[in-house]
């Protein structure tokens, strides 16, 4: 038992991005976890043990087993606290976001909705609350709660769709509005070893703070807890403040434990995050951005709306040593570093015979070893890192294109309003934001695409155009806010 625990603990040190200089381990690994799951002594932290050996070995080939196995681990576990589980649950839901295969695979979705309702039915026990519906004549017709799961900066994506909608609430609907971070994003409380661990952002100076404003002037009632969450004191604080202010409904960014609580007293209506997937939620409603999806009685088909952090510069390409001469390419996001691959970017390399120029944007710790294998990558490529002012980057560029990954909607909607048209495989994010006519299924038809807008100067004028005219979509708040409530207050599900 000694000699695993040492070696969890050097594992856990090794960073992900260093994996590939550790091929052997995973042999080592499999070993040690076959001696763990043989055998039948139990010892603290067992089951934890062998879901950190489980989230080392997706590593080796992505694959859906081990993550079906760690689910497995957890919903037999008779002692593990529900804590505990949570914690997991969201540290699979980082690895769901990423990875394309295992989100869309059916058994791990099947698990992931098994052992959340399993969470969600412990709190409610440890709360000892139970569906107490407050009437609609009893509820304030004139306030709205928004509860997000992360509040962070303005550029955060839910923290902008936050007070987008918080702002359209209050300018066209007449609502008072009192927001509240739920800060249960990769939550920490009983946390263990996983590999590549993830945790949520948090400004805990936000704790402190009673209202947040905005840039028209206006100020809203805002809450963080001050204790890390899931906090069982926070929660019912925040849900006596739901019974006692009895507000219209909830508007809740992302999926959010509390929300799903609050459901058993107010309509509740999940709005993911993540448009192209259904919500993997118990709110009362859920508005879904994908029309290929299978609606229920209690989805909302909307468009994803976006606000833009406003542009304070204008910039010239001399500004980051851009070639004034190429066809330039934006590719940004906060996860670059998992999100473009070599393979990604030698299956569209012909691009750089016309001319093109691809400009990274974010984070991307992998760009350098990427480029030390491929001298023209290195040549036609330039990496800025993270920048304050996306817009004005992005209005120095041609073209947006989108690695295969399933978020990154806000940072194609931001291209469009510049009238750059995009390129995106059709699924995730992207391409619900982006709409069909910049959708492609391949990485061949992608790199057609591109040259397409290079060498088709009549083609690249229309599609710019078409590029406005789907931004003028994207951000309509006011007619998707509308769209939503009236279906709400419409729905035999409403009360």
């Amino acid at each position: 038992m000694e000699e695993i625990l040492k070696f969890t603990n050097y594992l856990i040190n090794i960073p992900h991005k260093e994996l590939t200089k550790h091929p052997h381990l995973y042999a080592e690994v499999k070993e040690k976890l076959s001696i763990l799951e043989n055998d039948a002594e139990f010892f603290p932290d067992k089951e934890a043990i062998i879901i950190f050996f489980y989230s080392f070995l997706y590593y080796e080939n992505k694959d859906h087993l081990p993550v079906i196995n760690i689910l497995k681990v957890i919903l037999k576990s008779k002692i593990m606290s529900h804590y505990r589980k949570f914690f997991y649950f969201y540290q699979l839901i980082n690895i769901l976001f990423l990875d394309v295969n295992i989100s869309n695979n059916k058994e791990v979705s099947n698990l992931m909705k098994e052992l959340y309702a399993e969470i969600l039915d412990s709190f409610k026990a440890e709360l000892n609350i139970y569906k107490n519906h407050i009437p609609l004549k009893e509820r304030n017709k004139d306030l709205v709660f928004i509860i997000t799961s992360q509040f962070l900066t303005l550029e955060h994506g839910p923290t902008k769709t936050t007070l987008d909608r918080a702002v359209n609430l209050c300018k066209y609907f007449d609502k008072q509005v009192i927001i509240i971070n739920a800060a249960d994003l990769s939550p920490i409380v009983d946390g263990k070893p996983f590999y590549n661990l993830k945790s949520g952002n948090i400004f805990d100076e936000y704790s402190e703070k009673s209202g947040f404003s905005v840039e028209d002037g206006l100020v809203f009632q805002f809450y963080q807890p001050k204790k890390p969450m899931p906090n069982i004191d926070e929660i019912k604080k925040i849900i006596n403040s739901v019974i006692q202010y009895k507000p219209y409904f909830i508007l809740n960014i992302g999926e959010t434990l509390i929300s799903d609580l609050c459901s058993l007293f107010v309509p509740t209506i999940a709005q993911t995050t993540v448009p192209s997937r259904v919500p993997l939620t118990f709110n009362t409603f859920s508005v879904v951005g994908n029309p290929k999806l299978k609606l229920t009685e209690n989805m909302i088909l909307s468009i994803f709306t976006f606000w833009y952090k406003p542009q304070t510069h204008t910039y010239k390409k001399s500004d980051f040593s851009l070639p004034e001469d190429k066809f330039l390419i934006i590719v940004s996001g906060g996860r670059l570093t998992e999100e473009v691959t070599y393979d990604f970017l030698y299956e569209i390399r012909e691009i750089f015979n016309y001319n093109a120029h691809i400009v990274f944007a974010g984070a991307f710790d992998t760009y350098e070893q990427i480029i030390s294998k491929d001298n023209v990558l290195k040549e036609n490529t330039t990496f800025l890192g993270f920048q304050d002012d996306m817009l004005a980057v992005t209005e120095l560029c041609d073209l947006y294109i989108n690695p295969p990954r399933i978020g990154g909607g806000t940072s194609i909607a931001e291209a469009l309003s510049k009238g750059k048209p995009a390129v995106t495989l059709n699924f995730g994010d992207c391409s619900i934001s982006a709409g069909e006519d910049f959708c492609v299924e391949t990485l061949s038809e992608m790199k057609d695409m591109i040259i397409k807008y290079i060498t088709d100067t009549k083609f690249y004028t229309e599609m710019s155009k078409k590029a406005l005219k789907r931004n003028e979509l994207l951000t309509d708040t006011k007619k998707s806010l509308e769209h939503i409530i009236t279906s709400v207050e419409n729905s035999k599900l409403w009360w």
